[in-house]
């Protein structure tokens, strides 16, 4: 079985007063149940600099005092339902560049990183903090020390310790280019040019295994039993897969956690498309987390997986995609492999909900994954209508195999809001959307979207998108008529929103169709201004009403669809129908 299973709520605010209203994020009923269904931890966002104070920099430590009550005061709570409280790092955290902290510590300034306009308030100039200055080194150690005294009961960290924020000097520094030439932003890292002095005749393993050893050392000299889990994301900026000179060059105790999907790959028209995220429609273990797995126990490692249950960035805003069968398989596949336990989520998809208790039992329980799934759905929507419920999640689970995966799209495509996305005649150019953070909007709050297909069609063309969205979308449409047969049973309110939850998948395939369909037609109209392209127009605009139509319906009963837990927003709302409606009347013809 898997020993460490770590989960989140999805009441927290990891970019604001995480840690201040972690109580409240997490109440006793939500312990209960994730204890129940066999969880046994749960994580917070942490930065060391707020939690504690520091000798080497005695401006640190500011929000000690509340935090560190709120903190011991959660873990008190946890330990009553066998629950341990985790905290994830990225340190050394460093400074925008017009900080006040650089009148002072202008001596650790290390390398420079700029974040654009997609980081939305994260964005500008940073420094980092030099690790390879004698102040920051004494920093980790004894802030990372200074925690687990005054908080004694925490189960320990996990580690991020390359992209994500700006911490250490070679944390957005890719030194061998061509691993990451997908990633537009780190291409444009690596052109700044690397000004640290101090760490450019070091190689970025050591300055990375350095930190986690820093980081172990204040731990386990202030608490034997806490966990010290490395996790090996993005660890490609630092050196080439599968990264032994990190893993041989950290403490046997510290645990390796590699993401399960990432470094896998999808065969699309022959094409290798390299899964490079967390993903539902690809089962893993990926080449790159098998290697990581035996380079880690060739160095007497545990392992653990990072996964993501519920849903992902393929489509966040609904309570969960429902490929149970595709989840299960990831878990059973884990266990087979030896694994020592996983993340299951990032900072979405922790809902208590079908997928976290098929999981959480699996991971605890020896038992098979349909024996399991049958009596769960049993026991959700009643022995009648469970085997309409298990048939279509078998049906969803290989239809979403299908899904074309792409950086690109996921970060930036609409599938998040497609339903509510007003295609217009007039539509102008526009940048980016990043799909993570908060939407765009015009002063009347409607969407402010236009034609930027470039930005999120990636690797693929326009009609390979439209082909496999339609691909899934009919293969999903089977689906939902299985579910819709177990009506004649009568309602059931459960089964109603598994039956919601499906339709509105689908019609978010359907729309995503047309938005690319849209944008090429109009493209074309624009040139030519023929009647046919016109009438080509005009029948995707009239499909996009009657979807709309019916997927508010579905909203009204369901106002939970829609949400970004990334974002902190609601994607869909009634006025995005109802603005939607109004302007697809007005110019279809």
């Amino acid at each position: 079985m898997l020993n460490i299973k770590i989960i989140r709520s999805p009441y927290g605010n990891f970019y604001h007063r995480e840690i201040e209203d972690c109580n409240n994020s997490y109440p006793d009923w939500y312990l209960k149940e994730i204890s129940e269904e066999g969880f046994n931890g749960i994580w917070l966002h942490c930065i060391l600099r707020d939690i504690v104070k520091s000798s080497v920099f005695p401006e640190f430590g500011q929000k000690e005092k509340e935090q560190i009550y709120q903190l011991n005061k959660l873990v008190e709570r946890c330990e009553k339902f066998g629950i341990k409280v985790f905290l994830y790092l990225c340190e050394p955290r460093g400074f925008r560049e017009d900080d006040k902290f650089w009148e002072k510590n202008d001596d650790v300034k290390g390398q420079v990183c700029s974040f654009g306009d997609y980081s939305g308030e994260f964005g500008g100039k940073y420094y980092a903090l030099c690790s390879s200055t004698q102040k920051v080194k004494d920093f980790l150690y004894e802030s990372s020390n200074n925690l687990f005294k005054k908080a004694p009961g925490l189960g320990g960290i996990f580690l991020i310790t390359a992209s994500e924020f700006h911490t250490h000097c070679y944390s957005h520094y890719p030194k061998h280019i061509y691993l990451v030439k997908h990633f537009k932003e780190m291409v444009e890292w690596s052109e700044l040019g690397f000004y640290c002095k101090r760490c450019e005749n070091r190689q970025p393993y050591e300055v990375v295994s350095e930190i986690i050893t820093l980081i172990r050392n204040g731990i386990k000299d202030a608490s034997k039993k806490a966990e010290v889990i490395a996790w090996t994301w993005s660890w490609y900026i630092i050196e080439p897969n599968p990264q032994e000179n990190i893993i041989k060059n950290i403490p046997e105790d510290v645990i390796i956690m590699s993401d399960f999907e990432r470094g896998g790959y999808k065969f699309f028209n022959k094409k290798r498309i390299i899964i490079d995220e967390y993903s539902a429609s690809y089962i893993g273990p990926s080449p790159r987390f098998r290697k990581h797995f035996y380079i880690a126990k060739k160095y007497g490692h545990k392992v653990m997986a990072k996964l993501q249950f519920s849903t992902t960035h393929e489509i966040v805003t609904v309570p969960y995609i429902p490929v149970i069968f595709n989840f299960a398989e990831k878990i059973e596949k884990l266990k087979r492999m030896g694994g020592y336990g996983y993340l299951y989520c990032w900072v979405f998809g922790g809902e208590i909900n079908i997928v976290s208790k098929i999981t959480g039992i699996l991971s605890t329980k020896n038992i098979q994954k349909y024996k399991l799934i049958k009596k769960i759905a049993e026991e959700e929507y009643g022995k009648e209508l469970a085997g309409y419920v298990i048939k279509a999640w078998k049906i969803f689970s290989d239809a979403f195999k299908n899904y074309p995966f792409s950086i690109p799209f996921i970060y930036n495509g609409p599938i998040n809001y497609a339903t509510v996305y007003p295609l217009k005649i007039d539509a102008e150019k526009i940048n980016v959307i990043p799909s993570w953070r908060p939407l765009p909007r015009d002063e009347n709050g409607h969407l402010k979207v236009g034609d930027n297909i470039e930005t999120w069609l990636g690797p693929f063309k326009p009609e390979f998108y439209i082909k496999q969205f339609e691909k899934m979308a009919n293969e999903w449409e089977k689906g939902i008529k299985i579910l819709e047969n177990g009506l004649k049973y009568g309602k059931n309110e459960k089964f109603q929103k598994e039956i919601d939850i499906a339709k509105h998948i689908y019609f978010s395939f359907k729309s995503s169709a047309n938005i690319i369909k849209f944008y090429k037609v109009l493209r074309e109209y624009k040139e030519k201004k023929s009647k046919e392209l016109k009438e080509k127009l005009n029948r995707i605009l009239k499909e996009e009403l009657e979807i709309t139509e019916l997927d508010r319906e579905i909203w009204e009963r369901n106002k939970d669809f829609g949400y970004h837990p990334e974002a902190a927003e609601n994607f869909i709302k009634e006025k995005d129908f109802e603005y939607k409606i109004e302007l697809l009347k007005k110019q279809i013809t």
